[in-house]
């Protein structure tokens, strides 16, 4: 039997995971604008255009203390490169669960992997009233993306919204 971790521990299954989101962000960041190289400076006098305004990060930076725990189940704002992204992987779900007639969690959740999820960011997937509802769970390298999503025989509802690194997508307080 062979052995489904690679060199750093990873499951082959999770780096999969990775390339599969790295891959459906790539045209979300080669969307982001430009910025014009910088020109040469003169070097006979001091530069004529004013320095860009440092960028101030949504979040203060992490303290030694703790958060307090229902602060962190805040929802958060997306960066545009992630509302970009949950869109893309709104409209693969969406495309790959319209030909399920009356899903069941089974089915949602076989689609989920098909379209390459995998099971440790994929919560639930559960009946709820006369629909299946999901969670995935998006979020590497620092990023805040989850997505809740709700499917019926007549429709499928993708909802994407950011949650801290401290707490998981299914704790977060989200804004309707």
């Amino acid at each position: 039997m062979r052995d489904s971790t690679g060199p750093g521990g990873e499951g082959f299954e999770f780096l999969a995971f990775m390339e599969l989101l790295d891959s459906l962000a790539e045209p979300c960041v080669t969307d982001l604008p430009v910025s014009e190289p910088p020109m040469e400076p003169d070097p006979t006098g001091p530069p004529t255009t004013p320095l860009p305004e440092p960028s101030v990060p949504d979040e203060p930076p992490p303290t030694g203390e703790p958060r307090d725990p229902e602060e962190a189940k805040k929802q958060l704002a997306l960066s545009s490169t992630e509302k970009c992204e949950a869109r893309i992987h709104a409209d693969r779900i969406t495309k790959a669960l319209k030909d399920t007639p009356d899903p069941t969690p089974r089915q949602v959740r076989e689609v989920l992997r098909s379209l390459g999820y995998i099971d440790e960011r994929i919560h639930g997937p559960q009946h709820s009233g006369q629909s299946v509802e999901f969670t995935l769970d998006l979020r590497v390298l620092g990023g805040r993306l989850c997505l809740f999503g709700g499917v019926s025989d007549t429709r499928t509802v993708i909802e994407p919204y950011g949650a801290s690194s401290e707490v998981d997508c299914l704790d977060v307080q989200r804004r309707r």
